[in-house]
């Protein structure tokens, strides 16, 4: 193999394009500019330590790299995951290779620097030339605003994630950066398609790190739309803002653990830092698509960069346990990670075990359960803004009366398959079988109706019967692989829908019954249910209610309904979500043709 020279000794070497195209040439790569560094590591024309070293470059300084591989750069959220890969090749580097590997990893050199108000940063700065900030002084301190912006979001993400979260402060580097603080370099990232960049500065497990930041945030790549569709990036100082957030996030990471294994929840766990930090700005939402829209990708899957997002997407992970147990479950994976030096999924499932017996088997299983309620799925008690996550498309499953129906699929580890039923009009019930591979699995059924959500927890093995089924708007069958290793891991499913398999009678006539509880009193009930009962298939219901003046405060148009007993909710609040004030409340059923009327009162306590 050809060892490659240090970047700054391919402008001096006129061999280094010929020995390169030698190489080339004998490979399956054609001589052309724009090779990709990944594509020729992979033809054995770089060693790992120099593609490490180029890809880190080309996100830095890609005038720098030969340029025979200089390509067009696709954005990137965040390049931390090169700088953590080529810091991890130092230690079994050739004298040569690590040459280009410290050149790539080596702090930049600019002109000015100056302290944070609490101390803990040193931001670092150019007035002049290519990396320079804009000159703007409101303050007339002689310190440009948007580096006297830089150091105070730095410091109000110190208070936020060291201070009020409880995560350790970050190892000091000594007096690299010109003293023990926290370094942050402002440079002109837009130009290599970065937000920022978190280097490692120790070879080991552990160690300090500095951050690297845009000047700007005002290239048109700010405030684009990475992967999902009508959620752009932010821009400007907001870009400033979460970028930091997420930025010295990687900071404190790196103080309890660093390596290459633990990328991808070094970029989840960032990402949803963000949002603890500025939740208003919704930042992350650029990604989650990349991962709900692909749930039999395994969790812990993906490298970041090189198009693939998923890792960032995957912040809905660390959104789950902040809201589903608390938000320090984050920290204990992380102080999990600290002391074993590694990020195995071992150290998730002790960590949840302080707030699941089922540690993260249980926890997994659950988010797929929570994943389901997205987009014009979601409802209360899930991810409190799962109404802005897509909505991954189900088809239902079909069904036939008497006939058993199979399908079938392949997700990885840590992942999930959902089958969804249509219970539409029909009258009776299904049962549903399952074939599992060899492995650890959770089955969850999920069952919608006025009431609200029922999650059923069942059992790996045997049927599922399901009786009376149209009481249900919404059925769907959960399956989640939760070991921590495999890929391709076969399903299969077999439903047989039975017309006679009923929970109960019909009705034998349309009813309106007494509301409960009445009085209603919102702060303590919650909620009012109002149950009716069809004794016939009913095109058209509608449950109107109105204030004693005849005023219309709320309308549940309930669609066609089959014949069965149900129940709607009233929560107390008018069509805009108000809520109505105390009184007595006429409530009319109109349900196959017919109409039936009842009376509750509400108090405002």
């Amino acid at each position: 193999m050809v060892k490659l020279p240090s970047c700054a000794e391919h402008v001096s070497h006129p061999w280094w394009g010929l020995a390169a195209a030698m190489v080339l040439a004998s490979s399956s790569l054609p001589v052309m500019a724009g090779v990709k560094i990944a594509d020729a590591h992979a033809a054995g024309v770089l060693d790992a330590h120099t593609a490490a070293a180029y890809q880190l470059l080309e996100r830095r300084n890609p005038d720098a790299v030969p340029g025979m591989f200089q390509e067009t750069l696709e954005p990137l959220r965040c390049a931390t995951h090169l700088a953590v890969a080529a810091n991890d090749l130092l230690s079994s580097a050739s004298p040569a290779a690590g040459k280009v590997l410290l050149e790539a990893l080596q702090r930049p050199r600019l002109a000015h620097s100056t302290l944070s108000p609490s101390g803990h940063f040193r931001v670092h700065y150019d007035t002049e030339g290519r990396e320079a900030v804009e000159a703007v002084d409101v303050n007339l301190n002689g310190i440009p605003d948007y580096v006297d912006a830089t150091a105070d979001i730095a410091d109000s993400m110190w208070a936020l994630e060291i201070d009020s979260l409880g995560y350790r402060a970050p190892p000091s580097d000594g007096d690299a950066g010109g003293g023990s603080e926290t370094d942050i370099y402002i440079l002109d990232l837009g130009r290599t398609q970065n937000y920022g960049i978190t280097y490692p500065t120790s070879s080991g497990s552990t160690g300090p790190s500095y951050i690297e930041v845009d000047n700007d945030f005002t290239n048109p790549i700010y405030g684009s739309t990475f992967a999902c569709p009508g959620n752009p990036g932010t821009r400007e100082l907001d870009a400033l803002r979460v970028t930091l957030a997420h930025e010295f996030f990687h900071v404190i990471q790196f103080g309890y653990y660093q390596g290459v294994d633990g990328r991808w929840w070094q970029e989840a766990s960032a990402t949803w830092m963000e949002d603890v930090a500025y939740p208003a700005l919704d930042d992350y939402l650029q990604y989650v698509c990349t991962f709900l829209l692909v749930p039999r990708r395994s969790l812990d899957s993906g490298l970041p960069g090189a198009g693939d997002l998923h890792p960032y997407g995957a912040s809905v992970f660390a959104h789950f346990l902040d809201q589903r147990y608390e938000r320090d479950v984050v920290r204990w994976i992380w102080e999990e990670n600290g002391e074993r030096l590694n990020s195995s999924l071992d150290n998730f499932h002790r960590a949840i075990l302080n707030v699941d017996e089922d540690g993260l088997d249980g926890a997994y299983a659950d988010m797929g359960v929570w994943s389901y309620f997205t987009g014009e799925r979601h409802q209360p008690g899930f991810f409190s803004e799962g109404e802005k996550y897509p909505e991954n498309y189900i088809v239902p499953f079909p069904v036939a009366a008497k006939t058993a129906i199979a399908d079938s699929g392949r997700i990885d580890h840590m992942a999930t398959a959902y089958v969804r039923f249509d219970p539409r009009l029909l009258p009776g019930g299904v049962t549903i079988e399952t074939q599992l591979a060899r492995g650890r699995w959770a089955r969850q059924l999920v069952l919608v109706s006025d009431a609200g959500v029922e999650v059923r927890d069942v059992d790996d093995v045997g049927s599922i019967v399901l009786p009376g089924w149209n009481a249900y708007e919404d059925v769907a069958l959960v399956i989640s692989n939760v070991d921590f290793i495999g890929l391709g891991l076969n399903y299969k499913v077999t439903v047989e829908y039975d017309p006679d398999l009923s929970d109960a009678p019909s009705p034998d006539r349309l009813a309106l019954l007494p509301s409960y509880p009445n009085p209603f009193r919102p702060a303590a009930d919650q909620n009012a249910q109002i149950p009716f009962e069809l004794n016939h298939t009913s095109p058209v219901t509608r449950l109107s209610i109105y204030a004693v003046d005849g005023t219309v405060v709320r309308l549940f148009d309930l669609g066609a309904r089959s014949a069965r007993r149900y129940s709607q909710r009233w929560d107390g609040t008018n069509d805009e979500g108000v809520l109505v004030s105390s009184g007595v409340y006429h409530y009319v059923l109109e349900a196959a043709g017919q109409v039936r009327r009842g009376s509750l009162a509400l108090i405002r306590d």
